[in-house]
């Protein structure tokens, strides 16, 4: 009797899992798709090979099952022939396997190359498919909750606190509610064996340490259903970014921006989005671009000059506009020439400038002096091929600018940076190469009037000579 009410405590259990299945699988996908599914031969992935293959009366799709043997085992030949065994016997499926050799690229752990491999493989079945295709993996509740703990520990904002998404473009993952627990639970009453990968074991990987140490201590010390505390927190957090994609979407679809154009500039009202958004928008800019943006990079970005990764450069011009650029040929084009405040700062592609006015005492290293008296106004450009200037000191000598970069030894890159500063009225009129040399007409006499003005790359200013 005792027995028999074990049996039937265990078919409702069976039988609630399959339904709760069944109801993920109608809002993950339609009715024949194909699910091209990835089966380590591990509880978690035959579970979800299972469940497909159980609801697929009430919920039909064409099943693709497929092992990746990544050969980082001895013995993971075996693993394959033992995956093919049990589905081919219970299921009278077909395990396709894939044994590959991974090389890892610069940076990559073995579990990182192997991922990238696996994936890239999963997505090869996926297109040839066809387009009502999805990659089913059978990443559970527990998963979810490491990975929220892990990118905690590492440092992250409410992207990193969403964990990872039921569904995204070509991947589901409709185990994500589920406890690992329950998913061993439904293969037992199955008689259905699995396999451990030892690697899961290994203290090395962080995600391993949160596994075996930090959330049983968690579970035991502090919060009991900890797991599902995280997983809700990822879907909390899933909620909220919605509302910011949303912005994000609306700002660059109401200014008609393109993420992808090089160079790109963001309209003025950029700088009224609200911190979220904003770095929202520069996550997009960099993510087309291959760019993993730090926090420290959108902020320096929103305060109107960054150096971003792979020489890409951020600056906010005269006119308030954010200007993105990668090619310093393309900063030149969108670099025309600037009135130069006569007190306060400019940022500029490479740098800052600081104008200030002031009487002439003596030269100093850090400081370009033009004389007010004579040039009132003044502009600043980048440089043209062809800018001469006659130094102070050589008057009737005009050298070219080209040459005097040489001298101060400045990369290519820079060049087309560099601050000139011109007369405003004739911008061919060459008056100082900022913290480099300044012209024999902008000469400022002692005690007269003058342009104080400070280049700064970072938080030193530029000093002649460099």
């Amino acid at each position: 009797m005792k027995a028999a009410c074990v049996r039937g405590l265990r078919m409702m259990g069976v039988l609630s899992i399959e339904q709760r299945f069944l109801d993920t699988a109608r809002r993950l996908w339609a009715p024949g798709a194909t699910i091209i599914v990835g089966v380590s031969g591990g509880a978690d992935s035959l579970a979800l090979l299972f469940l497909l293959a159980r609801i697929n009366p009430q919920w039909p799709v064409t099943l693709q099952p497929v092992h990746v043997d990544h050969n980082l085992r001895p013995n993971s030949a075996d693993d394959a022939a033992w995956v093919q065994q049990v589905v081919r016997d219970r299921l009278g499926m077909d395990v396709v396997v894939e044994a590959i050799h991974i090389v890892r690229e610069r940076g990559e752990s073995w579990e990182m190359a192997a991922r990238r491999e696996r994936y890239r493989i999963l997505r090869s079945y996926r297109q040839q498919a066809g387009p009502d295709a999805w990659i089913a993996v059978a990443h559970h509740q527990r998963d979810q909750a490491e990975t929220v703990l892990m990118r905690l520990i590492t440092g992250t904002g409410i992207q990193g606190l969403q964990g990872m998404r039921e569904k995204t473009q070509d991947i589901v993952r409709p185990l994500l509610t589920f406890s690992p627990g329950s998913l061993r639970d439904y293969l037992q009453a199955h008689d259905v064996s699995w396999r451990e990968d030892p690697t899961n074991q290994d203290p090395y990987w962080l995600r391993n340490r949160i596994r075996w140490q930090l959330l049983p201590l968690l579970q035991t010390r502090f919060n009991p259903q900890i797991e599902t505390t995280l997983a809700q927190l990822a879907e909390r957090a899933q909620e909220e970014y919605q509302v910011i994609a949303q912005s994000s979407e609306q700002f660059l679809l109401s200014w008609n921006i393109d993420v992808r154009a090089e160079p790109l500039l963001l309209p003025k009202a950029f700088g009224l989005l609200l911190p979220a958004v904003q770095a929202d928008v520069m996550r997009r800019i960099g993510q087309v671009r291959g760019l993993r943006l730090s926090r420290k990079h959108i902020r320096q970005a929103r305060d109107g000059m960054a150096q971003w990764p792979k020489r890409f450069r951020v600056w906010q011009n005269a006119q308030g506009d954010w200007l993105i650029a990668g090619d310093s040929a393309a900063i030149h084009t969108l670099w025309p020439s600037h009135e130069l405040p006569l007190q306060g700062s400019l940022m500029l592609p490479g740098g800052r400038l600081v104008v200030s006015q002031t009487f002439y005492k003596e030269p100093q290293a850090s400081a370009t002096f033009i004389n007010a008296d004579r040039w009132s106004a003044l502009k600043v450009r980048a440089w043209r091929p062809g800018d001469r200037i006659e130094p102070l000191g050589m008057a009737g000598h005009h050298k070219k600018l080209q040459d005097i970069f040489v001298d101060a030894k400045l990369p290519w890159s820079q060049r087309r940076l560099w601050p000139v500063i011109v007369a405003a009225e004739d911008d061919r009129q060459v008056l100082a190469v900022a913290g480099l040399v300044t012209a024999e007409a902008a000469r400022c006499k002692i005690g007269g009037r003058c342009h104080q003005i400070e280049y700064f790359q970072g938080d030193f200013p530029v000093k002649e000579g460099i």
